[in-house]
């Protein structure tokens, strides 16, 4: 752990953020949500300033950042063997689920400049009343700290599967979560920063893992093709906005912190895209390297895929070495989730300081981690099962009530001015 908190300090030497490091103005735009004046608002409480921790980045660092979360939660988060049970499709229905968070980004996006709010949380407002916005802050804080915890879970199994076999899990969640709460415990610019640190890097190397076995990849795996059931794809593809909407809404809470909605959407917009390219990538490598048979019932089949590269090879280790490259983008998208649902928590409620509530909601990820793979507990399986529909209808609602709203507003503000 401490390797790689030693690349992330220097990585990003301004990692630390503090007061005197922003102007009056970025004091303001990260002071709690006040839904009465629809607007940020600078407070105090007991003498000190809101500590919210957002800055401002740029759309680079908002697409990077998306996109690694995107890829990191399709990939790892949705590949289950259930996908592979009517033939190997998943190289539609993965991207389908960026394809459908994207869709609805757009919707609340256009949605918040026609009613001129300035984030998410001030659309539900203005959408449906303060006491429903309150639930349906709770509910993005919920579902963030969710794929947090399906992220950082995958990744704690894969690396305990695959690489310290002889310890048990519990020194691997401790190695894998605080390095999680150490990266949000310091904000949004510094995940971003991070980001765009790393994003291309890891973009590269996931294409050269696929480069790399080319020879191997053989079309006729790819059959039967899933031409009998689109029903099934496209059902894989909504259930799977489970995995990838929260990501999309994050950045429209934080939309002040991109400097605006316009910058948030378009950086939203390039890394859904570059999300999907890459995404459907891999799945179709995967597809012309193993038959949906053997993908049934095997355990993360990228990694499979790479170890196979090493074995027909003298790229020794490489499997290793890439299994750690995911893992960072792992880290930076579980501190995205983990960061956001604080915000958003700290934003609404009028909290002054969102770093008490990254470490708890990192002490309760930590609870929730081991008692699970103790199997004790299975933590937030509802929301595999019904997460995309308390994203989709909930949300698409309210974009719908905004721009009908702020339509007739517009048209009685301009009878206003004729008469």
């Amino acid at each position: 752990m401490d390797g790689v908190s030693e690349i992330i300090w220097r990585a990003v030497p301004c990692a630390v953020f503090t007061e005197s490091a922003f102007s009056e103005a970025d004091d303001i735009a990260r002071a709690p949500y006040d839904a009465s004046a629809g607007r940020g608002h600078h407070e105090h409480a007991g003498g000190n300033a809101v500590k919210l921790c957002q800055g401002r980045v740029g759309k680079q660092e908002g697409a990077n950042l998306i996109g690694i979360a995107l890829v990191s939660s399709a990939l790892f988060v949705l590949d289950i063997a259930e996908a592979y049970q009517y033939g190997n499709g998943t190289y539609v229905s993965f991207p389908g689920a960026i394809l459908l968070a994207l869709v609805l980004f757009l919707l609340l996006a256009g949605a918040m400049r026609a009613s001129g709010q300035k984030d998410l949380l001030a659309l539900m407002d203005f959408a449906f009343g303060k006491f429903v916005g309150n639930i349906f802050s709770a509910l993005i804080c919920v579902l963030l700290f969710a794929n947090a915890y399906f992220l950082i879970s995958r990744f704690a199994t894969m690396v305990h599967a695959l690489v310290f076999m002889k310890v048990t899990l519990f020194p691997v969640l401790l190695w894998i979560v605080p390095v999680v709460i150490y990266i949000a415990f310091h904000g949004f610019e510094c995940i971003a920063r991070i980001a765009k640190c790393f994003g291309v890097i890891l973009g590269a190397c996931l294409l050269l893992s696929l480069l790399f076995p080319i020879d191997g990849y053989e079309a006729y795996r790819l059959f039967p093709l899933p031409l009998n059931h689109w029903d099934t794809i496209a059902a894989d593809a909504f259930t799977g906005t489970f995995a990838t909407i929260p990501a999309m809404l994050a950045l429209l809470c934080m939309a002040q912190g991109m400097q605006g909605v316009q910058s948030a959407k378009k950086a939203g917009i390039i890394g859904a895209a570059v999300s999907i390219g890459l995404v459907a990538a891999v799945q179709v490598a995967i597809g012309m390297t193993f038959t949906y048979t053997e993908l049934q019932n095997m355990f993360v089949p990228l990694y499979r895929l790479n170890l196979k590269l090493v074995q027909e090879s003298y790229f020794f280790r490489l499997d290793k070495m890439l299994l750690f490259l995911w893992l960072i983008g792992a880290l930076i998208a579980g501190a995205y989730y983990l960061y956001g649902a604080g915000f958003v928590f700290c934003r609404r409620w009028s909290r002054y300081d969102i770093r008490p509530a990254v470490i708890a909601a990192g002490i309760i990820l930590l609870c929730c981690l081991t008692t699970e793979h103790m199997g004790q507990l299975q933590a937030f399986q509802v929301v595999r099962q019904y997460g995309s529909w308390l994203l989709v209808v909930p949300f698409t609602a309210a974009a719908a009530v905004a721009l009908v709203k702020s339509h007739f507003l517009k048209k009685k503000g301009q009878t206003d001015e004729k008469a």
